[in-house]
């Protein structure tokens, strides 16, 4: 979102990129922007401009210019436009007035620019505000806001008058992953408890939200509202969030005057002032009161030295007329330091009995933070939308980061208990594993390559996969239900052959081959080929196959045709047995010659030849 600066009322720059910037909106009324800018070649941001932002607008009233690192930049403090009701031109000289909470708003805010918007008090409200001369127009509206009961807000050129800021359903704002710093105030004096809670990111909280504060360390347990927000709204890291009791009425209004009245303290008593000025214009100021006492001394450069003591603290600030900054605050609660420069570089650092805390961030919103309490040790390093959060307590370590990057030799020793790591495969990225090293129960492949050159590819699902060896699963000659291996070579040992496909299915084997099969030895083997021939490799007597063996034979052979070449033997010996056409097999029969001849011993002869070829199933 962009900065629009305004001139009468036309847009006379845009501001897409900031350097620095700071949102402060309170309950109180405060509602302040500042932030810095690169000049070089763009229209000049002056005093009396107006600032748009997010639907605001704000009055320029102080623009400081530098140069550092041959960079001229712009630094410009914003106050909400509402502020320009503190001028002498919107004084009245008293406000009376009885009647319904929206009547009495547009009466004030008559002879404004300023409209009445939201009232939500709605019962009857009386009032009388003259005990002042002049009375100053934006303190009288606060003081009328709580007159009727409700909490003002200022929107564009719109006052509203809400009966509770914020929202009302309470909100635990103490989150350990998003809280960097507690700090607790406790005050006698004005009966009261305030607190600062700095967050990591910007979450959705809003002034006047009700909030639940617990922090056991330091006994904390409250509920409470939120005062006061200061962010970058051009940075979603580090929110300052002021919550506590919240006193309205005359103490807010009267902040309202504090430049007027502090003008009339400079001839009252109990106050002692001194100015030194040279010819080069070198001034010294010196300031006594009280309760404090104040020293400043600036050169004709810009260059500011302050010095502010007071009995609970002790404040320093150094700063040169390019905008670099050095500040130290000590008290009895605790210690900071603070060096900022032109560019919106900064480095922080505090120290409290509680805790310690370092902070360096830099222009475009670069940041290493750094906390230590007794409890815990906390780093942060962000830039941009990307950030690093590491924490370490007693009992864990919590890392939380875009990349983890571990170089070196890294040791796990208590990952032993089943259940208790888990590891997300898919964000592994590995080298070389060595086998020998890895024992694995259940293995779950998708793919094995060589290189870039896939050797197994694996697809389909439960009951229909698909496993392909040697070539990208994508072929598409790759079908499921099937182990498809590509090659045309497959070696079992020392021997040989070449092969195209091989389909295991249902029991049997298939080879699916080129022209031809052979079966054996590289000097004995049958030939299977395309002519559907199923013979031996050579037909010499030196090379005699058998189709078993007198040790084991063929128990049964079913041949169509049967063509001897050159002779053919059924039975390797006498007691061999034969059978044709289906007749059980038998072993030889004996016939005898006729003995005589007479017809009957002819006839017994013939008789025994025909029993014996019947025998055989030659005849029937």
């Amino acid at each position: 979102m962009a900065i629009e600066i305004l001139k009468d009322g036309a847009v006379v720059r845009t501001i897409t990129h900031v350097l620095t910037a700071s949102l402060c909106d309170k309950l109180d009324g405060t509602l302040t922007f500042d932030f810095t800018a690169l000049q070089k070649g763009e229209p000049p941001i002056l005093p009396g401009m107006t600032a748009k932002y997010d639907g605001q607008y704000y009055s320029i009233v102080r623009v400081k210019r530098g140069f550092s690192s041959g960079l001229e930049i712009s630094a410009v403090s914003c106050e909400h436009i509402s502020y320009i009701l503190n001028n002498e031109q919107y004084n009245l000289v008293t406000f009376v007035f009885e009647g319904y909470p929206a009547e009495g708003l547009r009466e004030l805010l008559q002879n404004t620019p300023f409209t009445a918007g939201v009232v939500e008090p709605a019962a009857m409200v009386e009032c009388t505000f003259t005990d002042e001369s002049p009375l100053n127009r934006r303190s009288a509206l606060m003081r009328f806001a709580d007159a009727c009961g409700g909490e003002l807000e200022f929107d564009g050129y719109s006052v509203h008058i809400r009966t509770h800021r914020g929202g009302t359903e309470r909100k635990l704002l103490m989150d350990g992953k998003n809280v960097t710093s507690l700090s607790a105030t406790f005050d006698s004096r004005k009966a009261a408890q305030a607190y600062e809670v700095q967050l990591f990111k910007r979450v959705d909280l809003s002034v006047g939200d009700e909030v639940r504060i617990v922090y056991h360390p330091l006994s904390i347990q409250v509920d409470t509202r939120i005062v006061g927000l200061t962010y970058n709204p051009f940075d979603r890291y580090t929110v300052r969030v002021e919550v506590g009791d919240y006193v309205p009425n005359l103490l807010a209004a009267e902040t309202e005057r504090l430049e007027g009245i502090r003008q009339e303290f400079r001839a009252a008593n109990g106050r002692m002032e001194s100015i030194i000025q040279s010819v080069e214009g070198d001034l010294s100021e010196l300031t006594q009161t009280v309760s404090g006492f104040d020293l400043r001394i600036q050169n004709a450069e810009d260059s500011v030295a302050e010095l502010s003591l007071t009995v609970g603290g002790f404040d320093t600030r150094i700063s040169n007329a390019e905008g670099s900054v050095s500040e130290l605050s000590q008290t009895v609660g605790g210690f900071d330091t603070r060096i900022t420069n032109a560019e919106g570089a900064v480095s922080e650092l505090s120290q409290t009995v509680g805790s310690f805390s370092s902070r360096i961030s830099d222009a475009e919103g670069n940041a290493s933070e750094a906390l230590q309490t007794a409890d815990k040790i906390n780093w942060i390093v962000k830039s941009g939308t990307s950030a690093s959060n590491f924490t370490l307590t007693d009992r864990a370590i919590s890392l939380v980061a875009d990349n983890i990057d571990l170089d070196g030799y890294v040791t796990f020793t208590n990952l032993k208990t089943s259940g208790q790591t888990v590891i997300n495969a898919g964000n592994i990225t590995t080298g070389t594993i060595d086998a020998s090293r890895v024992n694995v129960t259940n293995l779950q492949i998708n793919n094995v390559k060589y290189g870039t050159y896939p050797i197994i590819t694996c697809s389909g699902s439960y009951g229909n996969p698909t496993v392909a060896v040697g070539k990208d699963q994508n072929s598409s000659s790759v079908n499921p239900n099937r182990l498809t291996i590509y090659g045309t070579t497959i070696n079992v040992g020392d021997e040989t052959s070449t092969l195209y496909t091989v389909n295991v299915k249902a029991g049997y084997v298939k080879l699916i081959c080129g022209s031809y099969v052979n079966i054996g030895t590289s000097s004995y083997y049958a030939v299977m080929n395309s002519s559907r021939e199923f013979r031996p490799s050579s037909s010499s007597s030196s090379y005699p196959f058998y189709l078993g063996t007198s040790r084991y034979p063929w128990y049964h052979s079913y041949i169509t045709n049967l063509n001897v070449v050159t002779s053919a033997k059924l039975g390797t010996s006498t007691s061999a047995k034969v059978g044709f056409f289906g007749t059980t097999p038998v072993s030889r029969k004996t016939v005898s010659r006729a003995s005589g001849s007479t017809v009957a011993s002819c006839n017994t002869a013939i008789n025994n030849l025909i029993t014996a070829l019947k025998g055989y199933g030659l005849i029937n």
